[in-house]
């Protein structure tokens, strides 16, 4: 009996050792390329300006010129702001909605200032994660200038109702 029990042992030791190597399949990782210029370029979104006179009262407004000019840049191709922290992004747009002039303080506006800053920080998760596939980059991309001009079109909606003079009976 105890013959019979070492040739099991020795037979299952064996058989243990003979089995097929399992092979590691490497998973290469796909590198997500970088958004240019020519590519935000063929993005189509209607991209609203400030009115002049909205312009002219919001000059004063230092942040909201920092922020025109991130948006500059993304237009421009330069998303490296984007890939920074989203420290960044949420010190801005505090700063943005603390020194907001009286003459565009209002819930709409605000609103679309919230909206802009989610689309953002949206678009910084995306561009520092190294897997996301080009065209989600763009789309992202899309969505925040599209967040911006929506921004505009309120400033300007704002001015366009505040000039309308309705005399209620």
């Amino acid at each position: 009996m105890r013959k019979f029990t070492i040739i099991l042992l020795c037979l299952g030791l064996w058989a243990c050792n003979s089995s097929e190597k399992e092979q590691k399949q490497v998973v290469e990782e796909e590198v997500s390329p970088f958004v240019f210029k020519d590519d935000i370029e063929k993005l189509e979104y209607t991209d609203y300006v400030l009115d002049n006179k909205a312009e002219s009262d919001i000059e004063s407004w230092d942040k909201f010129k920092e922020l025109e000019g991130i948006i500059l840049q993304l237009k421009a191709g330069d998303v490296s702001y984007f890939q920074g922290t989203s420290k960044a992004i949420e010190t801005l747009s505090k700063e943005v909605l603390e020194g907001i002039p009286e003459v565009v303080n209002t819930p709409s506006i605000q609103a679309r200032f919230l909206s802009l800053e989610t689309k953002m920080l949206k678009l910084q998760s995306v561009l520092s994660l190294r897997n996301i596939p080009k065209p989600e980059q763009l789309q992202n991309v899309k969505e925040t200038l599209i967040a911006y001009s929506n921004l505009n079109l309120q400033i300007n909606k704002k001015y366009e109702k505040d000039s309308q003079n309705i005399e209620k009976p």
